[in-house]
């Protein structure tokens, strides 16, 4: 059995304005393309168009072998720990963007009123009682597959469902590395940011915007600190363009999860995000230490749920 290996990417300081993006295909004199430490140059974050390119993912088998996936030949490959320079600098021809579909309401019901409920909704109900996960569970029309999945719906602020991803927990609550995405871009679905049908003009002044990376971290806070909106951008690049325009105009507070890697992607964004029309601000948990310093505290990449438990102080 395979399992991914989650791999955090950090940005190299040093930038390559020579680069032909491999996203918009353009050069890099602006230097909105920043790259990756330790990978070839066409692995980076673009913020010209939001995209990450990024390797491969690695996969472990129960030795310890890490392998990677050829989508040519449709099978796992033995990885030699090197990720080597492709064509994507060439010049390829447009892509056309498939046209933009929704989800049909009655299908979120259908997961809605699942029975037995996922283990994220039953470990939340054992720790925060049923009265405050149902109006959870409403609020974000939380979901259960038939496999025990739980289904996060991405609904834009116009009621419209764009997009699903389901993610596995144990009976703690703890999330495994299995997840689908059962509407895919290439078919018309895209994301938007988890929770952004909570987001509408009525609320601008009145309310502020936590936004988190994790679906589950914006359900738990949902729940701990209710005086707030919360929502997630399901990635740790996931905040593009397209999907930040429902924060224009809004009070919003980003939390980026307990790392420098991603306190720093943040940080890069606050800029743009401000010149959006985004009154942005960062709650950085990390203080200023670096990753050995949280892992030597147990706080690296840890679960953000136990921080806002413990939560004496208002953000």
């Amino acid at each position: 059995m395979f399992t991914k290996v989650f791999t955090h990417y950090k940005f190299n300081p040093k930038r390559n304005y020579k680069l032909v993006t491999p996203c918009c295909n353009r050069t890099n004199k602006d230097g909105k393309f920043i790259n990756y430490l330790n990978l070839p140059d066409q692995y980076g974050y673009c913020h010209s168009c939001g995209k990450q390119t990024i390797p491969p993912p690695i996969y472990k088998d129960e030795n310890g072998n890490e392998f990677t996936w050829n989508s040519i030949q449709n099978r796992f490959e033995k990885h030699d720990g090197v990720f080597k320079n492709n064509s994507v600098h060439s010049n390829p021809a447009p892509i056309a963007k498939p046209t933009i579909k929704y989800i049909n309401e009655a299908i979120i019901w259908e997961h809605f009123n699942h029975n037995p409920e996922n283990n994220l909704l039953s470990y939340l109900r054992k720790t925060y009682g049923n009265e405050k996960v149902d109006d959870i569970k409403l609020s974000y029309t939380l979901g259960s597959t038939i496999d025990g999945g739980t289904v996060f719906w991405n609904i834009n602020s116009d009621l419209k469902v764009q997009k699903a991803k389901i993610c596995y927990y144990n009976e703690n609550g703890k999330r495994t590395n299995k997840f689908k995405v059962p509407y895919k871009n290439e078919d018309g679905y895209y994301a938007c940011l988890f929770g952004a049908h909570l987001v509408y003009k009525g609320i601008k002044g009145k309310h502020t915007i936590i936004l988190v990376e994790s679906e589950k971290t914006a359900i738990v806070g949902a729940i701990l600190l209710p005086q707030y909106v919360w929502v997630a951008y399901g990635g740790i690049n996931g905040l593009t363009d397209e999907k930040t325009k429902c924060l224009i105009g809004h009070s919003v507070v980003i939390i980026p999860d307990m790392s420098e890697n991603a306190v720093a992607i943040m940080y890069d964004k606050l800029i743009h995000l401000r010149s959006m029309g985004i009154n942005a601000s960062i709650w950085d948990m990390t203080k200023g230490r670096t990753d050995q310093e949280l892992k030597d505290e147990s706080l690296y990449n840890c679960d953000l749920e136990d921080v806002f438990r413990n939560l004496n102080i208002e953000l």
